[in-house]
């Protein structure tokens, strides 16, 4: 199998409005982000996502969604993630 090496870095600046979301949030988006830059190549293929923010896998089993959280699921459901 492969080893488990970082291929890539990507950052972007907090928008205004984004400054006043949760760390869960922020975390979740930051995920959507980096599977928007690289959906060319993750579309198709099973893949893994470390982070260090044990409450976003909780993230998933939440009832109650605000319409971000919502959005950002939505993308997520075309991936074959595990995080």
């Amino acid at each position: 199998m492969y080893d488990k090496n970082v291929i890539t870095y990507a950052s972007h600046r907090l928008k205004v409005y984004e400054s006043n979301y949760p760390t869960h949030d922020l975390e979740l988006a930051a995920v959507v982000f980096a599977l928007k830059i690289w959906r060319h190549y993750l579309y198709s293929v099973k893949f893994e996502v470390f982070t260090n923010h044990r409450s976003l896998p909780h993230v998933f089993t939440q009832m109650d969604m605000n319409l971000s959280q919502r959005r950002w699921m939505e993308l997520l459901k075309d991936y074959d993630v595990t995080i």
